[in-house]
């Protein structure tokens, strides 16, 4: 999807879908996301990648721990509004108990022809990068297909530094 005067353009969702294929990951967490829906439905229809819904951030964050512990390379794939909503146990379990927690984040509720700052973005699009920031959890972007491999990037950190990293996807996957 390409928006006339667009900042951040659509990756479409198999370009996501490979990228999350590459990674190695064992398992797929989710909290249904609209804003990625249609890389959710992709990977839906991938046999040999467990995909787990959870009804809230914090229930996947806690199970992304307890896989990692036994071994498991998990990716989470969730929204903006549910990330503010799960800041304790990111704090709580990603943070004080080292466990690497990637996350991949879309930006419901963007305006695509506007940058993230702007003052008509919605408090949970302007507030998100300097919460991250605030909690030294270091963060991407992915705003065009170019950007994919910012996930490897990201991946690899939250594995070698034992943190959580998040990836923010700021247009609807396509």
């Amino acid at each position: 999807m390409t928006t006339r005067n667009a900042v951040v353009e659509s990756v479409p969702a198999d370009v996501l879908h490979k990228a999350i294929t590459d990674l190695g990951v064992s398992h797929i967490l989710i909290v249904p996301d609209t804003h990625q829906k249609s890389l959710l439905a992709s990977l839906n229809n991938e046999t040999s990648l467990p995909m787990l819904t959870f009804s809230t951030e914090d229930e996947a964050i806690c199970v992304n721990a307890g896989l990692w512990i036994g071994g498991g390379e998990p990716l989470l794939i969730i929204q903006n509004v549910g990330l503010f909503a799960a800041m304790n146990a990111l704090r709580g379990v990603a943070m004080d108990m080292n466990v690497p927690t990637c996350m991949l984040v879309g930006q419901y509720g963007r305006d695509v022809t506007q940058p993230v700052e702007d003052a008509h973005q919605g408090s949970a699009i302007r507030l998100i990068e300097p919460v991250l920031a605030t909690m030294d959890v270091p963060f991407y972007r992915i705003d065009r297909p170019e950007d994919v491999p910012n996930l490897r990037t990201a991946f690899d950190q939250s594995r070698r530094e034992r943190r959580p990293t998040v990836v923010l996807v700021g247009a609807p996957t396509s």
